[in-house]
Formats: structure tokens, sequence, C-alpha cells
């Protein structure tokens, strides 16, 4: 199969696939280990911009590897996990290595969030979760991390 039949299968069916459920994230709740997530992770409350604000002058300090700007929003970010969803978030939240691209919130973050996650069957191919993903965050349009595919 061509490289381009790849992409057109693999859009038809990302616009198929649905998630087996949509949940708000809490420590108490069982994840399966074995599934696929999208997370979505959300600023409750308080001041927008200068959330905003204080994550662009923590990456300014150039401490830890951070997730890219774009534009103040109360959806912080949205990212995907095909290997381990509490590590992943564990790293948003500021419990990780330095040098790994995330929000390390516990730094800079002051107010209060939410994360939702979106649960796939492990059985979803990659590039299928990766268009989901995609997809979400343009919608979306999170204050930071990339907005489209990897290699864009």
């Amino acid at each position: 199969m061509r490289y381009l039949d790849k992409i057109i299968q693999y859009c038809e069916q990302a616009k198929q696939t649905q998630p087996e459920r949509i949940f708000v994230y809490s420590k108490a709740e069982p994840l399966d280990l074995c599934a696929h997530y999208i997370y979505v992770i959300e600023q409750v409350g308080g001041d927008i911009q200068q959330s905003y604000d204080d994550f662009a002058a923590f990456k300014a300090r150039k401490t830890h590897a951070c997730a890219k700007l774009n534009q103040p929003n109360t959806i912080l970010y949205v990212g995907s996990s095909r290997t381990g969803v509490h590590k992943r978030l564990k790293q948003h939240l500021g419990f990780g290595p330095k040098g790994t691209y995330a929000l390390h919130m516990n730094e800079w973050f002051q107010g209060e969030y939410q994360i939702s996650l979106r649960q796939y069957p492990a059985t979803i191919a990659p590039q299928v979760l990766q268009l989901l993903e995609d997809d979400l965050a343009q919608s979306l349009k999170p204050a930071f991390g990339k907005l489209g595919a990897n290699h864009q």
C-alpha cells in the first residue's frame, strides 16, 4: 500500500473511532494499564493570562524542557500516552526529569486544574491515536504544547 493510501486509511479509521470512555481523572480512579489515552489538562477558574505569563517566565529560565507557548486558554495542554498515562501526567505535574518536555506545573502553576481522559483500546493504531490527539488539539487550541502532528 502506498504512503498516501495508508494516511487516508488512518484518517478514515480516526473519523470512525470513539473513546471507550471519557472521564475526569482522579488518583483513586483505576486505569486500564493496557489502554491508550488522550488527556486534556484544563485550568479551573483563575486568570488564564497570568497562568500563561507564569509559564512563559518559567520557560524563559531554561531550567527545564518545556512545552511550546501558543496563546492563553483555559485548556493548558492536550497529549496522549500509549505506554503509561500515570507517568506522563506526573511529568506534567512536575514530578519527572527536568529534561522531559512537559508543563512541570509544580514549578509555576498556582491555580486549580482538572485532567480529563479519553480511553481507547490498546489495539488502536498509534497513527490513529496521533490523528485523534491532533484533531482534539486543533479544536481546543491549548495554551501550551504542539498543535498538529509531531512532524509539523
